[in-house]
């Protein structure tokens, strides 16, 4: 292998936006955010109370699961709290959950602290959360007599688990809390307060789902344990929004960095490529330009970097430059605008022209849940069409 590939093969790996964010965090790939952090705040709400419950919205790829990881670091670093992070999408198909899917999954991840256990009550309990969640299969022995011989009738009966989930479970929901009760008590001398840091709802596009599964977290706080859920960017728009503001104790909103208006949000994308870039590989003018085009969403910077990097490598060139990050970007803004409808056109087109947007239908939110149109909060409110796309838009006004 030549040392050109070995090289940028290195650069490519150190961009992958679809990584693990946990491994990116191990590789000293983390920079501490220009103000405080939403792991800050969620990590000093939960010191405070440890059972309560909050909810962290934002857009995917806007940086929610690595500040979750963050979180659950600073909250173990207090000795009365175990903060335990898990993605759902990877426990069960997230289109088809219903109410006592998470306490489910969150019965399961609790009762692995304690599979080593001989404790008679807690194997009980952590045996009742798998079936529950689970299923089994229950085998049923009938006796068969007549004059000639004895024969014994075996019936299976298979018992669906409520991951993947059915109908109706509210007897399985009681039993679970039962279950995760005993549990929780069992293990609160070695881990204290247990605080679940639940990922992966943010590709939920059901607004009535959504608010049908806050009621989960409501039964895990009752029995005394912490909840912080991961929320689609819908629910800051959605009609539900006071009844989630209401049952949460806390609702933060991760918005994009506004990297156009903020030099501190430019200076901490320009950190992020430096950790990840090798010394000489980027120029600052291709980081201004990667920085620019992302539009402050950290998954696109990975991405378009990436792309960048690819494009590089193809035309025989030793470096990034400026040239490979502009076909890069105009490559991903025609994959963002492919199959809009005249009306999404429309609306980006006002926009870009008058920098106002209130999303009120429900194509207007799908514009933000793709980050075609980025909504920023600091230094000031404002929305704008993603910059990738911005050159195509204007482009099409025109003819």
């Amino acid at each position: 292998m030549s040392n050109r590939l070995e090289r940028f093969r290195k650069e490519m790996a150190a961009f992958e936006g679809a990584a693990d964010p946990a491994r990116s965090v191990e590789r000293g790939h983390y920079v501490p955010h220009p103000k405080k952090s939403l792991a800050d705040t969620i990590a000093g709400r939960i010191a405070i109370r440890p059972s309560s419950t909050h909810l962290l919205i934002g857009g995917i790829g806007s940086g929610k699961t690595t500040e979750l990881l963050i979180a659950r670091d600073r909250i173990n670093e207090l000795e009365d709290t175990y903060a335990h992070y898990l993605d759902v999408s990877l426990e069960a198909d997230i289109s088809q959950m219903k109410p006592g899917v998470l306490i489910a999954i969150a019965g399961v991840a609790i009762s692995e602290l304690v599979s080593e256990t001989d404790h008679e009550n807690l194997t009980t309990s952590i045996n009742i959360i798998r079936k529950l969640a689970y299923g089994y299969k229950q085998t049923i022995f009938q006796n068969l007599v007549n004059q000639e011989y004895q024969n014994p009738l075996v019936t299976v009966i298979d018992h669906p688990g409520m991951i993947p989930v059915r109908p109706e479970t509210p007897l399985e929901i009681k039993g679970l809390q039962e279950a995760i009760n005993t549990i929780k008590q069992g293990v609160a001398e070695k881990y204290g307060t247990i605080v679940l840091l639940v990922d992966g709802l943010d590709r939920l596009y059901e607004d009535e789902l959504f608010v049908e599964l806050i009621a989960d977290v409501e039964a895990l706080s009752e029995i005394g344990i912490g909840v912080v859920l991961v929320g689609p960017i819908q629910a800051a728009y959605s009609k539900h929004r006071s009844r989630l503001e209401n049952t949460v104790n806390s609702f933060s909103y991760q918005p994009c960095f506004d990297v156009a208006k903020d030099p501190d949000a430019r200076d901490f994308f320009a950190k992020i490529l430096a950790v990840r870039a090798s010394e000489g590989f980027l120029d600052q003018s291709s980081v201004d330009r990667l920085i620019l085009y992302s539009g402050g969403m950290l998954r696109d910077l990975m991405n378009l970097t990436q792309s960048a990097i690819e494009e590089a490598y193809l035309s025989g060139s030793d470096n990034l430059q400026p040239a490979h990050v502009d076909v890069a970007a105009q490559s991903f803004g025609r994959a963002k605008v492919f199959g809009i409808s005249d009306e999404a056109q429309d609306t980006m087109q006002r926009v870009s022209t008058e920098g106002k947007f209130i999303p009120r239908t429900e194509e207007d939110i799908r514009l933000l849940v793709e980050g075609k149109i980025l909504e920023y909060r600091y230094p000031q409110m404002r929305h704008a069409v993603h910059p990738a796309i911005l050159p195509l838009i204007k482009k099409s006004k025109k003819v």
